[in-house]
């Protein structure tokens, strides 16, 4: 009994130290390796391409691998180019039709307090003109606050814009130099003392690289095409744009498509066309679904977690890094799992 009781207590002293020691890394030592971890995937991609065309045209490896690099980050430049010329275009027609927006917002906003008037026994008029005074209030308040708005994170900005293009520099020229180095990278970690905890952490984040990114692109994808179908089928003149930036904007954490769809569906609603929010509402519904299923049973299948530890973990994650912990957490839960399992079979 004795005994057992000192297992039990080396398992719990075991996986707290782990968890800790995980908990300790992710926050404070994962952003520090961000750009490196990047630029070795990027490596990773680029080195099968160029290795083939170091062994055809007899360049160097590290010629083949900068070219590849090079188009890689201009081909990604040039879709968010792409996208954002598309993006204020859209916009700038929009502006320009402003006016007309404007008149039927009028309408619809006279028509309902004329309803809420007749509805409370009010004057007629007086919900309009409470309306108006306050948003007047707060169109006041909001430019008198968004120049010093401005003004006090126009730096903040600045210094954000630099050190992404910093990153982003860091990523390219280091994927470069990792091509390169790979083999160098490989007998490092073999011989290091630590090498069965790197292989380890590598296999796990490789695991969930891939999971990710691959259940991130499907469901996007899938989004995309519901939601620029749905949109045309509803006579939306804008449905293929509409699509592919409510498709990216779901694969964000913290927006998805209730960002768009929400707000959408009730204006639909006290606009009378309710046909056309049914729509909404029936897109919303199948896309939100879509991605509850898919995320937890495509990520957890590819990961070796279940859907309910993968639910979890991605709660846990939530509570302690925030919208990064839909992904840290799943990632932390296979680190802690594969290090307890590795230190139990040693002792």
């Amino acid at each position: 009994m004795k005994r057992k009781l000192t297992e039990k207590q080396r398992m719990a002293l075991l996986v707290t130290g782990i968890t800790a020691a995980v908990y300790v890394s992710l926050k404070y030592i994962l952003p520090l390796v961000i750009p490196f971890l990047l630029a070795y995937w990027v490596a990773l991609l680029v080195r099968p391409a160029s290795g083939w065309l170091h062994k055809k045209l007899w360049l160097k490896e590290g010629v083949w691998a900068s070219l590849l690099v090079t188009a890689l980050s201009a081909a990604l430049l040039a879709g968010v180019y792409y996208l954002g010329e598309l993006f204020l275009e859209q916009l700038f027609q929009a502006a320009r039709r402003l006016p007309l927006y404007v008149r039927y917002l009028d309408g619809w906003l006279d028509e309902l307090c004329c309803r809420c008037d007749d509805c409370f026994g009010l004057a007629r008029g007086t919900s309009l003109d409470f309306l108006y005074t306050q948003c007047q209030n707060v169109m006041e308040n909001a430019g008198s606050q968004a120049g010093a708005y401005v003004m006090g994170n126009s730096m903040g900005l600045f210094k954000g814009l630099i050190k992404g293009g910093a990153v982003f520099a860091i990523v390219s020229i280091g994927s470069v130099l990792m091509v390169t180095s790979m083999e160098r990278i490989r007998r490092y970690r073999n011989t290091s003392v630590f090498r069965q905890e790197i292989a380890a952490i590598t296999e796990c984040l490789s695991k969930i690289g891939k999971a990710f990114f691959r259940t991130q692109i499907l469901i996007m994808g899938l989004t995309c095409l519901i939601c620029g179908a749905g949109l045309h089928l509803l006579g939306n003149s804008y449905a293929v744009l509409l699509g592919v930036l409510i498709g990216l904007l779901d694969a964000l954490p913290v927006f998805g498509t209730g960002t768009v769809f929400v707000p959408w569906i009730i204006f639909s609603v006290f606009s009378r066309r309710f046909a056309y929010a049914a729509g909404l509402t029936a897109i919303y519904i199948l896309c939100y679904f879509l991605r509850e299923v898919l995320e937890a049973r495509l990520m957890g299948g590819h990961m070796g977690i279940a859907p309910l530890e993968m639910l979890i973990s991605m709660y846990i994650g939530l509570a302690l890094f925030g919208v990064t912990g839909f992904i840290l957490g799943p990632f932390a839960f296979m680190v802690i799992r594969e290090l307890v399992e590795l230190y139990r079979e040693k002792h």
